[in-house]
């Protein structure tokens, strides 16, 4: 039996560059390398006993975190159903246009936090982790086209001419041009070009 491995402990093999990484993230957060490795082990697990890849729950906290910074707040989907069923006859030009300001704001501030990152691949997967509701997302790229799909089976009219109006204002803001808009109660398919 080799000496300073006890029976309970297995040795695992790492490539050198990850053990350099985890001895460095182990010293940032004051915690032995045995500890930090073994709690990044069992997070792991966790995350694959939920069904999700750890990968997939670290990209949706990073997710979070940007819509979190860029100033979006968790509101009970009912409340805001309220809000815009009694404000939007009276109020829909208006609102519309708040819609657009603020994809074109948002879609700037992912740009400009993504830092040459595909801004319309990581816009794509924070509309399926959204609080739209949107059942489907498809986002597909041919040279300098994007269409997007999106598809809810619960959204109300006055929502998706609102999700429409702040989509088109995100993709404006990367740089694109709409170039078809279809939609329905609860089913929005667009085409952008490169401007």
């Amino acid at each position: 039996m080799s000496k300073g491995v006890p029976k309970d402990k297995k040795l695992i093999r790492v490539p050198s560059h990850l053990v350099a990484e985890l001895t460095r993230a182990s010293n940032t957060e004051g915690k032995s390398f045995y500890d930090f490795t073994t709690e990044s082990l069992e997070q792991a697990v966790k995350a694959h006993n939920m069904g999700k890849s750890l990968r997939e729950i670290v990209d949706f906290y990073e997710l979070m975190e940007m819509q979190r910074a860029s100033g979006a707040v968790i509101t009970p989907k009912d409340l805001l159903n309220y809000l815009i069923s009694k404000l939007y006859p009276k109020e829909k030009e208006a609102l519309q246009q708040k819609w657009y300001e603020s994809g074109r704001w948002y879609g700037k501030y992912l740009d400009a936090k993504l830092r040459g990152r595909d801004a319309v691949e990581v816009f794509g997967r924070i509309l399926s982790a959204s609080r739209w509701d949107l059942n489907e997302v498809n986002v597909e790229r041919k040279e300098k086209r994007v269409t997007l799909r999106c598809v809810s089976f619960t959204l109300s009219l006055e929502n998706t001419e609102l999700l429409v109006r702040f989509l088109e204002g995100v993709m404006h803001s990367f740089g694109y041009e709409t170039k078809k808009l279809d939609f329905v109660r609860g089913m929005i398919t667009m085409e952008f070009a490169r401007a």
